[in-house]
């Protein structure tokens, strides 16, 4: 006769070690959960600080963009204010600078006028007023301009009297200063370095025509 064996089985121990099973399972995949979730927060903040910083560049770049509108046009509406006051201003005070002095102007415009006829008629009528002062004939006078203005032959035009050469430079300012062509010639006539010379036109063209004889001879 067969006997059939049937093993026991210890049902607490194993529902405890199924428990303690599943625990351990449940406790992993909340770790890996946890830790997925972490990461996902972790970008999710980084995200969000990125976010942040560049709201907070857009925000400066516009605030500063505003900021350069309003103070290019407030530079401008203000500097047309001050144009528009100064200007003001200043013909205020042009207008009254003008009606106190428009008496003084016109004095002032009538002397410099005067001042200018009269050095056109020293400069026209020189050899005269220098003709009394020199006790010379105006008919002896002789106008060069440069680099002397006058030679005068005092006595010239008198059959009886030595004639006398003189050179007259005239200076129509203030100043009787002599530039260093004029000085040349005053310190010339001073150490007596004057010539009369007498030349004869014919001698002069025959002098020209024998050096053109002569260039043309050493052509040939």
């Amino acid at each position: 006769m067969l006997k059939v064996i049937i093993p026991s089985f210890d049902l607490e121990n194993m529902s405890v070690e199924i428990l303690g099973g599943v625990s351990a399972l449940l406790l992993i995949i909340l770790i890996l959960v946890i830790a997925y979730y972490s990461k996902k927060v972790s970008q999710l903040n980084k995200k969000i600080t990125e976010l942040q910083l560049n709201s907070q560049q857009q925000a400066q770049q516009i605030a500063q963009q505003m900021f350069s509108n309003w103070v290019n046009q407030y530079s401008q509406e203000l500097q047309k204010q001050l144009e528009q006051s100064i200007k003001q201003q200043y013909e205020a005070k042009f207008e009254t600078w003008k009606q106190q002095y428009e008496q003084m102007i016109r004095k002032d415009a009538i002397a410099r006028s005067v001042n200018t006829l009269l050095g056109r008629i020293g400069e026209e009528f020189a050899p005269i007023f220098l003709a009394d002062k020199y006790q010379v004939n105006p008919k002896d006078f002789r106008h060069l301009g440069s680099p002397v203005d006058y030679i005068a032959f005092k006595g010239l035009s008198d059959d009886n009297a030595d004639p006398e050469v003189i050179f007259i430079e005239v200076k129509s300012g203030k100043s009787t200063s002599l530039t260093e062509r004029e000085r040349k010639v005053r310190d010339a006539i001073r150490n007596g370095k004057v010539r009369y010379e007498v030349v004869s036109l014919n001698d002069l063209i025959g002098e020209v025509q024998e050096k053109i004889n002569e260039e043309i001879n050493k052509l040939s």
